[in-house]
């Protein structure tokens, strides 16, 4: 069938064609390739990437809350810790002193009974302690539930040394720590001739000095002569020259410079044979170099 030609206000419009079946719709017209637009996310991956940012930010606020819950427990634990009675001091578990009662400890700490456990300083406990001129090292710790373990370590006094004209007790090592007082040992042999003013101008010197003293000290008391007559007083020279006196009658023993071991048992065998003959020296020389072997006895 041809295509008949109609006219629309004057003007020619060509109909379209009726070869299809009667009562058929025309096949509709293909469409031609779509242009992809730059930039421009399809409709379903807009949709995916706000779905996923949704689910993201539920987590973070999920999170969010468990921090902010544990933080609050956490510092409901703190607050309670810190505040009960329950953790209240009642035990002092004291290592290591000798000289230092108990109550002067926590005296010195500051150690009150019942205060809470956690409230209590340990590390400004064991500044004070160390302040303490016994006290040369301090540990304190916790043990719940009640008790505070101090442990500490004291200083052992073996001498006097007399700086200038202060006497100050003097440890193993030489080192001055305490200016002596009435309520420290007062049977302590003695440390003469190092000065104030040696101890200002050389102190690492000065302590070699003192402890050469309390060397000294430690060979002689190895002699069975030491329980007859102590050591009262080792004087110590800056060349090194050094003399011990001993036993209440003040023995003498020169002894010049170190070594001094044989130069000890020398005076022991001589100081020995005077003693069976009822007789005490006043001074035994044993210093001399060029012939160590000799020993000159000075009677009283």
């Amino acid at each position: 069938m041809r295509a008949r030609s109609r006219s629309l206000h004057g003007a020619a419009v060509s109909a379209p064609s009726e070869d299809g079946a009667l009562g058929e719709s025309p096949p509709p017209a293909k469409a031609g390739p779509r242009r992809a637009v730059r930039g421009t996310p399809p409709p379903n991956a807009a949709a995916g990437i706000g779905e996923r940012l949704f689910a993201g930010a539920k987590v973070l606020v999920g999170l969010a809350v468990v921090v902010a819950a544990s933080s609050a427990v956490a510092y409901s634990l703190h607050r309670y810790a810190l505040t009960t009675t329950r953790f209240g001091v009642r035990d002092i578990d004291l290592q290591g002193a000798k000289r230092l009662s108990p109550e002067e400890v926590r005296a010195l700490a500051g150690v009150e009974l019942g205060k809470n456990l956690f409230a209590f300083d340990t590390r400004g406990a064991e500044e004070k302690l160390l302040r303490d001129p016994w006290v040369s090292s301090a540990h304190v710790l916790r043990k719940l539930p009640n008790t505070l373990r101090i442990e500490i370590t004291e200083r052992e006094a073996v001498a006097v040394a007399v700086l200038g004209d202060r006497p100050f007790l003097v440890t193993p090592d030489g080192e001055p720590f305490k200016e002596v007082s009435p309520e420290d040992p007062n049977d302590l042999p003695i440390l003469t001739g190092v000065s104030a003013g040696d101890w200002a101008r050389d102190r690492v010197g000065s302590e070699e000095r003192l402890r050469s003293g309390v060397d000294l000290i430690r060979q002689y008391e190895r002699l069975g002569m030491a329980k007859v007559h102590s050591a009262e007083e080792v004087n110590l020279a800056a060349s090194g020259y050094t003399v011990l006196t001993v036993g209440r009658q003040g023995i003498a023993l020169e002894l010049g410079r170190a070594p001094f071991a044989r130069k000890l048992a020398m005076a022991a065998e001589v100081v020995g044979e005077l003693a069976a003959k009822g007789r005490t020296p006043g001074l035994v020389f044993l210093d001399n170099e060029a012939h160590p072997e000799r020993v000159v006895v000075r009677m009283r």
